[in-house]
This record gives C-alpha cells, sequence and structure tokens, in this order.
C-alpha cells in the first residue's frame, strides 16, 4: 500500500498524527503558562479516550471511572514518595494499577448492564476511597506530599505519548475484528452472542485499556501538583466530566474524545476562576443538548451537516 492510498484510508488518524507532531515540534518554545493550559487540555482528552474505550465502544456508561484515576494517582505517590522511583516509572506504576484493578472490578461489574453496572462501579469509587483513607501507608487519610519541582515540558511530552498511544489504540481497536464485535455488542448483546461473539472477553478488554489509561492519566495529573489527596483524586467530577467529553464529542469515535475534551475544558478552566460552581450547570446543558439533539455529538453532527466530511472524520 503505498502512502497516498494509506493517507486516504484513514485521514482521521493522519491528521490526529500531524496535530500531535506539530504540538511535538512546538512544545519548546510554547510559553510556559501556556504550556500549562496545554498540559491539562491533553490531560482531559486523555481522560476522555479511556472512558471512549468502554462507554464509547460498548455503551456500558461507568460513573465511577474516577476509581482508576485515583488508585493510578496513589500508586504513583507511593512509589514515587517511598521509594525514590522516577516520576516517569511512577505513572508505569500507575498504568499497571489502573489495569490490574480494571480486570478485576470488570471480571465482576461487566456482568451487570445498564444502570446497575454504572451504580457498581460509582460504589466501588466511593469504597475505594474509603478504604484509601485508612491505610496509614497511603498517609492515613492526610495524602502524600512530595517536592518534586516545576517541570513543564517533561509533563506535556509524557501526556504527549500517553495520548498518543491511546488514538494509535483505539484506531486499532475500532478497524479490527474487535470493532465489530465490539459494535454488535453495543447494537444488542444478546444478538451479538447468539452470533458467536464472546462479549465477556471484549468488554473486559476494554474495560482493561481504559482503566490503565485512565491510571496513567491520574498519575501524571497529581505530579503536576506534587502531591496526592483524597478528596481530589476521587472526585466524581472526574468521571462525569469523562462521560460528558465523550457524549458531546462522539461516542465510540476516533476524533470525538478530543474535541469533547475541548468542550468540557474550556468552561472547566473558566469556571475555576470566574463562575465558581456553574459548571455542572453549563456541562449538563451541554450533555442534555446532545444527547437530545445530537446523540451522535460534534463528530456526528459535523458528518451529517457537512457532507464532504462523511466520508474523512470518524
Amino acid at each position: 500500500m503505498n502512502f497516498g492510498r494509506l493517507l486516504r484510508s484513514a485521514p482521521t488518524l493522519w491528521g490526529l498524527a500531524g496535530f500531535l507532531v506539530v504540538l511535538a515540534v512546538w512544545g519548546p518554545w510554547i510559553p510556559t503558562f501556556v504550556l500549562t493550559l496545554l498540559i491539562n487540555l491533553l490531560l482531559f482528552a486523555s481522560l476522555a479516550y479511556s472512558m471512549n474505550f468502554i462507554a464509547g465502544l460498548t455503551g456500558y456508561v461507568s460513573f465511577g471511572h474516577v476509581v482508576f484515576m485515583g488508585t493510578g494517582a496513589y500508586a504513583w505517590g507511593y512509589v514515587v514518595g517511598t521509594f525514590g522511583w522516577h516520576p516517569l516509572a511512577g505513572i508505569v506504576a500507575g498504568a499497571a494499577v489502573g489495569l490490574v484493578l480494571a480486570l478485576g472490578i470488570g471480571s465482576v461489574a461487566l456482568r451487570f448492564r445498564g444502570v446497575y453496572f454504572a451504580i457498581a462501579t460509582l460504589v466501588t469509587a466511593l469504597a475505594a476511597r474509603n478504604i484509601i483513607l485508612v491505610i496509614p501507608a497511603l498517609g492515613d487519610g492526610q495524602g502524600i506530599i512530595l517536592n518534586l519541582g516545576f517541570e513543564p515540558l517533561t509533563w506535556f511530552y509524557t501526556i504527549w505519548v500517553i495520548l498518543g498511544i491511546q488514538v494509535g489504540l483505539t484506531y486499532w481497536v475500532t478497524h479490527g475484528r474487535i470493532g465489530y464485535g465490539l459494535r454488535a455488542i453495543k447494537s444488542d448483546e444478546d444478538a451479538a452472542k447468539a452470533l458467536g461473539v464472546d462479549a465477556a472477553r471484549l468488554k473486559l478488554f476494554v474495560f482493561a485499556f481504559s482503566g490503565l489509561f485512565a491510571g496513567a492519566a491520574g498519575a501524571l495529573n497529581v505530579w503536576t501538583l506534587s502531591g496526592v489527596f483524597p478528596e481530589p483524586a476521587f472526585d466524581l467530577l472526574f468521571s462525569l466530566q469523562m462521560l460528558a467529553m465523550v457524549i458531546i464529542g462522539g461516542m465510540g469515535t476516533l476524533l470525538g474524545p478530543l474535541l469533547g475534551a475541548v468542550a468540557v475544558y474550556l468552561p472547566h478552566n473558566y469556571f475555576l476562576t470566574v463562575a465558581v460552581g456553574a459548571e455542572f450547570i453549563v456541562i449538563g446543558i451541554l450533555v442534555t443538548f446532545f444527547a437530545l439533539v445530537v446523540p451522535q455529538g460534534i463528530v456526528g453532527a459535523l458528518r451529517r451537516y457537512v457532507p464532504t466530511l462523511r466520508g474523512i472524520i470518524e
């Protein structure tokens, strides 16, 4: 397959790759203030892609997805603070803990469907936070305070790599046999099983990816804060933001999580400093609008109303 044919076969993937390459090249010259905003935006995008693996591709809505983010954060804080690991190694530890926890939770919770699955994940997140509060090695409820310095360029390239891997995996999953099975599960799980789709294995497969990347993002998030604290690490607002980004951008799409991250991060950043407390209202309005008027999200709207994009954007 020549390059031109490959480019035409996956324009959205190559567009995202080009976007990431431009960011990587431009990174050292970005002003520090803008770079910190960009790091947080990419962090939101990473969380959106992690949620997209389960909610977007299978339709299973997780209200407690922050459990992977929080445990990944504490894994990072523990290995860096107790054993003196390099923060980048701590990111790997956070991702590994998120993966293992996702396999454990998923093997049980994914037996439920619909609202029962959502409630099961929510309860798991609340239980994890309460367990963390009583473990002396994890700060005994007070958190883990570290002083690692201000390293925005390192943070930027770390989240850049994580996001690049997520984009590539999303494309690989959605454009292979796994993707056909996941679409069948999302459409009608019982019918998919009747046709021979191993629904349990496929759901656990993408749920594991989801937990892994949420754990890595959680670890990076607390690295930028130089400390881990229970309430922020397990804040359920993160779960709601992840869901909102996927719904607004376009569930199960390749570009949607990034567009949704932009749509959610901008009001989030604004309301942190100006209209504190109004973020829930704005995000709620956006989610309601897209769920009722444009259920396919921004990507679906672009496909529908801009004919030239139908064969390009995904």
